[in-house]
């Protein structure tokens, strides 16, 4: 993925994460408790997220699959 994709994907991800976050925390808020607890569950989740789009891809192509003693 290139390096514009993984930018506008992670811009779409932390807009996403407002979206659903701004109405959970208004109505939790409404109700009378606090809404910490669903927000770092959130939080943990748009974090996970962000890492998995920005995950690089190994290069080490050591596809080499005889044993030791055959070298």
């Amino acid at each position: 993925m290139s390096k514009l994709a993984k930018i506008l994907v992670t811009v779409g991800v932390v807009f996403l994460f407002f979206i659903i976050t701004i109405p959970i925390t208004a109505g939790i808020k409404s109700s009378g408790s606090s809404p910490t607890f669903i927000n770092l569950i959130l939080l943990m989740g748009l974090i996970g997220g962000i890492k998995a789009i920005w995950k690089s891809e190994k290069k080490d192509n050591n596809d080499n699959d005889t044993p030791v003693l055959q070298k």
